[in-house]
């Protein structure tokens, strides 16, 4: 494993919806995530859609070569956020960006993260604290 494979630092992103009515818009993300040798662990902050403020969910799941799937459970987001959101993406040759699909039940939608230019230490630290 090279160094830029893994995945540990900070992630921007965003998820999209199917192209129906009662589907929500592009959601902007942030992701903190740790790669202890494939096995990836993290938070996620984003907007919450269906209250004020912003929804915080925890992922786990692992990283096998350039595959990326991991499962995103919502903590206190309330009742909308209760399901697993299953994320299977591919990362890039020069490790910097993550593309794939989302799964919830049957709807599914695209997701894009790019990785910050340099992870804060302390940031890393705290994630590590908490999962």
């Amino acid at each position: 494993m090279t160094k830029c494979s893994d995945l540990t630092g900070r992630w921007d992103g965003t998820f999209g919806y199917p192209d129906v009515p009662e589907a929500g818009p592009i959601t902007p993300f942030l992701a903190q995530i740790t790669d202890n040798g494939g096995i990836i662990k993290g938070t996620v902050m984003e907007p919450n859609e269906w209250h004020p403020g912003t929804a915080h969910s925890v992922i786990t799941g692992q990283r096998i070569g350039r595959a990326v799937h991991f499962a995103k459970d919502y903590r206190g987001a309330g009742d909308e956020y209760c399901k697993t959101v299953l994320y299977y993406g591919t990362m890039s040759a020069d490790s910097e960006t993550i593309t794939g699909e989302w799964q919830i039940g049957h709807w599914r939608g695209p997701f894009e993260m790019t990785r910050e230019l340099s992870a804060e230490p302390e940031a890393v630290e705290a994630l590590e604290a908490v999962v």
